[in-house]
C-alpha cells in the first residue's frame, strides 16, 4: 500500500532499478552467444572497402544503448520533457546538420542565397551572368532548407495534414519555377523543364541511387509494391504527357487542317488531358493513402528497419513546432526569390551564351528544382533503403507528370495563355525510351551498380543531344501578350521543327517498332 510520502516522492531508485537489473542479468545469462554476436557482428556493411567507422554512434556521441539508458535515468528521476520554444541558435545547429550527410554538405552553399539576392538588386544590368549563376546555386540550399523544415513540421501534424504538406512541399519548388517561366511567356523552356525534371528523376537520380547502393552493397531488393504501382503510374504519365504532341504531329501535315487550326486543337486537347491527369493523380494518392495504405506503410516500415543509420535519426535532435513553421516560411521565401531572379536571366543566357532552350530546360533547370529530394534519395540508397529511394525518384516523376504539368497548363488557361503539352518530338521520344529502360531494369526487383551506370550513360547521351539541339528561330524572345491563340502558329515554327524532320523521325520509330515485333514473334 503506497503512503502519501511515497506518492509525493515517487518510488525509490532501488525499487525501480531492481527489476531492470534482474531482467538484464537473466537476459545476459540466457543469451550470451547472441550478445557476443551483436558486439562482434560487423553489421550490414558487407563490403570492407566501404565500411564506415562509428556506425553505432549517434549524433550526440552515445551508442543507442547508452542513449536509452540515459533516457531511462531521466524518467526515473521524474524529469519532464523540455517545453517547445523558439531557439534560433539550436534551430540553426539542427538545420546545418540536417538529416543526411549530403544535405548537410549542401548547406555550405548557403552564402549564395544572400549573395544572389544582393547581386540582383545591385548588378543585374551589368553582371547578368553572375546573377544567374549565384541564384542557380542558391536554389540548392534554399530548397534543402524548405524540404528539411517541412519534413520536421510534417512529423508534428496529423497524418492527413502531414501527407498534404509533403505533397505540396515536394512540388512547390518545381511549380514555382514553371509558373514564373509561364508568366514570363517562355513556353519552350517551360515544356523542356517539365520533361527535363522527369528525365532527371528517371535516369540521373535513379541511376545514381543504383550506383551508390551497388557500391555499398552487392545487390539490393525492391518491394513488389513499388515496382508494380510505380511502373503502372509511369506508363500512364508518359502516355498522358506525350499524347498531345503526337496528336499535333498526326494532324499537322494534313491539307484540310491548317497550322493555326492544328495549334488551336492541340491546346484544347492539352487542357482536357490535364484535367484527366489531375484526376489520375488524385486516384493514385487515394490508392496509397486510403484503400491500400496498409501495404504502403508496410513497405515504409520495412525500409526503416533496414536503415543502416536508423539509430542516428531516432536520437537526432528535432525542431520545435514554432521553429519548423518559421524555417518552412523562410525556405519558401528564399526559393521564390531565387527562382524569380534566375528565370529573369534565362533569355540573356540563351541569347548571349549560345545555350539552347532544350539544354537549358531539359538539363540545367531540373538539376536544381528537386535537388533536396535527390540528395535524400542518394542517402537512402547508401543506407540500404532502396524502396524509399525509388519512391522519391519515381514518385517525383509521377508528380511532375500528373500534378505539376496539368497545373501549369490550367493556370495558363485561366490567365489566357496558350500553354500546351505539345513537346518537341526529340524530348517526347527521350521520355518514352527512359520509361521503357527504367521499367525493364526494375522488373526483376533487384538493383546493382551496373544498371546504375547504364542509366547514367543514357542520361549523358540525352544531355549531349540536348546541348547540340538547335534553337528554333526567335528563341529566347518573349511572346507578346496580345497574340492570344496566334501563339499556336509560333509553336509550329519555333518548337516543332520542319514537317520533313518529323516525318523522318516517325518513320524511324515505326521501323524500330516493326523490328522489335519481328524479334518477339520469332
Amino acid at each position: 500500500m503506497a503512503t502519501s510520502s511515497d506518492l509525493e516522492n515517487g518510488p525509490k531508485e532501488s525499487e525501480v532499478t531492481a527489476p531492470l537489473r534482474a531482467a538484464s542479468t537473466q537476459s545476459d545469462t540466457a543469451l550470451p552467444a547472441a550478445n557476443t554476436q551483436q558486439h562482434h557482428d560487423p553489421g550490414v556493411w558487407r563490403n570492407p572497402l566501404f565500411r564506415r567507422r562509428g556506425q553505432n554512434e549517434t549524433f550526440v556521441g552515445l551508442t543507442p544503448e547508452e542513449a536509452q539508458e540515459k533516457l531511462e535515468r531521466r524518467l526515473r528521476k521524474g524529469a519532464q520533457p523540455k517545453p517547445a520554444r523558439f531557439n534560433p541558435i539550436k534551430a540553426t545547429k539542427i538545420t546545418i546538420k540536417s538529416t543526411s550527410t549530403l544535405s548537410s554538405w549542401s548547406n555550405i552553399l548557403f552564402p549564395a542565397i544572400p549573395a544572389g539576392i544582393a547581386m540582383w538588386y545591385t548588378s543585374r544590368d551589368t553582371q547578368p551572368l553572375a546573377v544567374f549563376i549565384l541564384n542557380f546555386i542558391a536554389m540548392v540550399p534554399s530548397g534543402n532548407l524548405l524540404a528539411f523544415a517541412s519534413g520536421e513540421l510534417q512529423a508534428k501534424l496529423p497524418k492527413t495534414i502531414g501527407a498534404t504538406l509533403e505533397i505540396f512541399t515536394g512540388a512547390v519548388v518545381e511549380l514555382i519555377v514553371c509558373l514564373i517561366l509561364l508568366i514570363d511567356k517562355q513556353y519552350d523552356v517551360v515544356r523542356a523543364a517539365l520533361l527535363g525534371s522527369m528525365l532527371a528523376n528517371l535516369l540521373l537520380v535513379t541511376g545514381a541511387c543504383f550506383l551508390v547502393g551497388g557500391i555499398a552493397y552487392r545487390e539490393q531488393d525492391i518491394a513488389e509494391y513499388v515496382t508494380e504501382v510505380s511502373g503502372a503510374a509511369l506508363l500512364v504519365s508518359a502516355v498522358g504527357v506525350i499524347l498531345p504532341s503526337q496528336f499535333y504531329q498526326a494532324i499537322y501535315p494534313r491539307a484540310d487542317i491548317g497550322e493555326h487550326d492544328a495549334s488551336i486543337r492541340v491546346v484544347d486537347v492539352s487542357r482536357i488531358v490535364s484535367i484527366a491527369l489531375l484526376i489520375a493523380y488524385i486516384c493514385f494518392l487515394f490508392f496509397q493513402l486510403k484503400t491500400h495504405s496498409t501495404t504502403f506503410h508496410h513497405v515504409l516500415e520495412q525500409a526503416e528497419i533496414a536503415d543502416a543509420d536508423g539509430h542516428k535519426e531516432r536520437y537526432r535532435r528535432k525542431l520545435s513546432l514554432l521553429e519548423a513553421i518559421f524555417l518552412t516560411l523562410v525556405g519558401l521565401t528564399f526559393v521564390s526569390f531565387c527562382a524569380y531572379f534566375m528565370v529573369q536571366e534565362i533569355p540573356y543566357i540563351v541569347e548571349t551564351r549560345h545555350i539552347s532552350d532544350p539544354f537549358m530546360g531539359l538539363i540545367l533547370v531540373p538539376l536544381i528544382e528537386k535537388a533536396a529530394e535527390h540528395l535524400t534519395a542518394l542517402d537512402e540508397a547508401w543506407d540500404r533503403q532502396m524502396d524509399l529511394a525509388l519512391s522519391h525518384c519515381l514518385g517525383a516523376t509521377i508528380q511532375t507528370a500528373l500534378l505539376v504539368a496539368p497545373i501549369v497548363v490550367i493556370v495558363g488557361w485561366v490567365k489566357g495563355l496558350d500553354m500546351d503539352l505539345n513537346f518537341e518530338y526529340f524530348m517526347a521520344f527521350s521520355l518514352l525510351l527512359s520509361v521503357l529502360v527504367v521499367g525493364n531494369f526494375i522488373r526483376d526487383r533487384k538493383t546493382n551498380w551496373l544498371e546504375g551506370s547504364f542509366l547514367l550513360m543514357v542520361y549523358f547521351v540525352v544531355a549531349v543531344a540536348a546541348f547540340y539541339y538547335p534553337n528554333p528561330e526567335g528563341h529566347g524572345a518573349k511572346v507578346d501578350s496580345g497574340e492570344g491563340t496566334s501563339h499556336g502558329a509560333s509553336v509550329g515554327e519555333e518548337s516543332h521543327g520542319s514537317e520533313t524532320t518529323s516525318a523522318l523521325l516517325e518513320a524511324a520509330t515505326t521501323a524500330a517498332a516493326e523490328h522489335v515485333k519481328r524479334m518477339i514473334m520469332g
